[in-house]
């Protein structure tokens, strides 16, 4: 009779075929959460969950792979539009983040996580905005343009604009990756959550 497969055990000892494996997994199930959202219409982008988890368990780099080519397969999805590929990077530093973040005992506590969030939410909202304004003129197709344009007819800069509209939207986007990745990794590595 088989034994129960324990998870736990299997990511404390990373066999080789587990990385690759796992990143494989964490680029279709980013995929997934984002095809879901897109069809309930949600104003968020649930496509980086997997990636935070990925960074969090793994490391940076696999996490920055999850990242990058969750963005390129969509890119092949869609038909190369062109428009999804250069928010690869926005997936690649929430991996870094919380990767450099986990590697370095600073994702253990609440605290830790909140720190990791709001990092993550400014990094995506800048490099997102620093795309959206100089790539695509900042309209790139997602609901996020209405309050881009929201900002824009109050008088705010484009690039203003870009980056204000993000901050909400990847505050609750990023905060809910970065705290599934969180309790996910606790869980993993058996380790009490500290409230401090």
């Amino acid at each position: 009779m088989l034994k129960k497969l324990n998870i736990t055990v299997l990511f404390q000892k990373r066999p080789f075929w587990l990385i690759p494996l796992s990143i494989i997994a964490g680029i279709f199930l980013n995929l997934l959460f984002n095809y879901i959202n897109d069809q309930l219409k949600i104003p968020f982008f649930f496509d980086s969950i997997w990636t935070a988890i990925v960074a969090a368990l793994l490391g940076p780099m696999p996490g920055i792979i999850v990242g990058l080519f969750t963005n390129s397969v969509k890119e092949v999805l869609f038909g190369f539009p062109l428009v999804h590929y250069p928010f690869g990077l926005c997936g690649a530093s929430t991996a870094l983040i919380v990767g450099l973040m986990s590697k370095t005992n600073k994702f253990d506590t609440l605290f830790h996580v909140v720190i990791a969030s709001i990092l993550v939410t400014l990094s995506n909202s800048l490099l997102g905005a620093i795309i959206a304004t100089y790539v695509f003129g900042g309209i790139t197709g997602e609901g996020i343009d209405y309050l881009v344009t929201g900002l824009l007819i109050s008088g705010r800069s484009l690039l203003s604009a870009t980056f204000w509209a993000r901050i909400p939207v990847n505050l609750i986007d990023k905060t809910i990756a970065v705290f599934i990745a969180f309790f996910i990794y606790k869980k993993v590595y058996r380790k009490t959550i500290n409230m401090s």
